[in-house]
């Protein structure tokens, strides 16, 4: 298991006390030589809640402010969520001091991580390293499971402190290094939430959670910044958006904005974009078309109305004064994009934005003729991954019933696991009685990866009898070269501005 006092220093950075003011379990000695460590150093607040649930109250966020790492972790098998970038003071909002106030940007003290929210587990968090190994800036510092999915750490060297000169300059650049790493990897990955509030609050690691934790994988901010100015490139865009003249096309005008307005099915749930968000880009593109917010208000209402499961008015009236604050520019294409994709999938839609050129989206798989192999190896991993676990990483099943749950051709399973470097494959048996062994390169990583010895025997297990098939001699070599990559990088020692994977 993870240590989870190395977790915590390592993510924030002397940002907090290393003990409390009052109370504290440390010696005297160990009290004066942490206050003559921190003395010429920034100490500012951060804030847990003990349920999810406590995050969205009709009052606000419920929960307490924490100043020090002791109580951190003497508290943290008793909350469920914290926020790992320092704000530079917290306070409560009423007077028994159960809600919070000061959540705000522009309040950060320091940038300690960028994390990324992933809203499903169909593939395993050894998929997400790879990928993020691949696909983005490198491995992460620490991957934690969540019940819905992972929430991915890329842990700073050294923390970027806000300020407010030029703008919150340096705000700006993390806001945008932290949008590219999240499409990064929603390229590679399924159920990457974009939307994900940047600096917000996040899950409280602890010693059950924790499924992938490196000293060594920390990022330089430099580089990050080098890197983040070639993902802009590659699209076209600065490395700052900046819209200060009207665009010359009103945006209510285009064919996004129609076909949002067309939609009638639009429904809120969990790990979405939903109702209020769709009518928050709307009414975003009405602000940037210089309408005004009575006029908005009332084309809201109007569709909120259209609506099978409509909002209250209230709630409409609170997305139009949100829109309406001048905190954004206009309509994200990001969100048009995501949007589109989930509400309006029937057909191609062509975007224009000024934040970033024309888009088009291509129609869903099921209206194409033809699945390519690479979705359908997909698929397979993704079965794989739910019928197998760390205790069983081989599912033993029928090629019939394999094909048949994946609603797959067994002409086209055939092919797929010739030519697949990540699905590993054993038949035994014969006639009615045989059988196939699955599983995966994903699979297998997880368990020689994981923190329990009788995880990583299975994994020796499973090995010894995929070897004996020779369609598996790829797949056996990637397996063990990323085993033993992973295992090094692990306990590797923290090296100050490690860069992986940013060129």
């Amino acid at each position: 298991m993870a240590d989870l006092s190395k977790v915590i220093k390592l993510i924030l950075h002397n940002g907090i006390e290393k003990y409390k003011k009052i109370g504290s379990a440390a010696s005297l000695p160990q009290l004066n030589r942490a206050r003559n460590e921190q003395k010429h150093q920034k100490i500012g607040a951060i804030s847990v809640v003990r349920s999810k649930e406590d995050l969205s109250t009709p009052s606000g966020v419920k929960g307490y402010v924490i100043t020090s790492r002791e109580t951190l972790l003497e508290d943290a098998l008793l909350v469920s969520h914290w926020n790992p970038n320092v704000f530079n003071y917290l306070r409560y909002s009423d007077e028994k001091r159960r809600f919070l106030k000061g959540h705000e940007e522009k309040n950060l003290q320091q940038i300690n991580t960028f994390v990324v929210d992933i809203d499903t587990k169909k593939q395993p968090y050894t998929e997400i390293l790879t990928a993020a190994l691949d696909h983005s800036i490198g491995v992460p510092t620490m991957v934690l499971e969540t019940p819905k999915g992972f929430q991915v750490y890329f842990v700073l060297e050294k923390p970027l402190f806000i300020s407010n000169q030029n703008d919150f300059r340096g705000l700006k650049v993390a806001k945008r290094i932290s949008e590219n790493i999240k499409q990064s990897l929603a390229k590679v990955l399924q159920g990457v939430d974009i939307s994900c509030n940047d600096f917000g609050f996040f899950r409280m690691p602890n010693e059950e959670n924790v499924r992938w934790f490196s000293e060594g994988m920390v990022y330089d901010f430099g580089s990050l910044i080098a890197w983040s100015k070639r993902q802009d490139d590659d699209q076209g865009r600065g490395l700052f958006v900046v819209a200060n003249e009207p665009s010359v096309q009103d945006p209510t005008q285009t064919a996004w904005f129609q076909e949002l307005l067309k939609t009638r099915h639009v429904k809120g749930e969990s790990g979405q974009l939903g109702r209020d968000n769709l009518m928050f880009t709307l009414a975003l593109a009405c602000y940037s078309a210089g309408k005004g917010n009575d006029e908005t208000l009332d084309l809201l209402d109007e569709y909120n109305s259209s609506l099978a499961l409509p909002l209250r008015h209230s709630e409409v009236q609170k997305i139009v004064r949100s829109a309406y604050k001048g905190r954004f520019k206009g309509a994200h294409q990001t969100y048009i994009q995501e949007l589109l994709t989930e509400w309006v999938s029937h057909k191609e839609v062509a975007i224009e934005n000024p934040m970033g050129g024309w888009y088009k989206f291509k129609k869903e798989r099921k209206d194409r003729k033809r699945s390519h192999y690479d979705e359908w190896e997909a698929d397979l991993l993704s079965y794989i991954q739910t019928v197998s676990s760390l205790e069983q990483p081989i599912h033993w099943s029928t090629q019939k019933e394999i094909c048949e749950a994946v609603g797959m051709p067994r002409s086209t399973f055939n092919e797929v696991i010739k030519h697949s470097k990540k699905i590993l494959i054993k038949k035994s048996g014969k006639g009615r009685a045989a059988k196939t062994g699955m599983t995966s390169v994903a699979v297998l990583l997880q368990c020689a990866l994981s923190y329990q010895q009788t995880h990583r025997v299975l994994y020796q297990e499973a090995l010894d009898i995929m070897r004996t098939a020779r369609e598996n001699k790829e797949a056996i070599r990637e397996v063990m070269t990323e085993v033993a990559w992973f295992r090094e990088q692990r306990s590797s020692p923290p090296s100050a501005g490690k860069k992986f994977n940013s060129s």
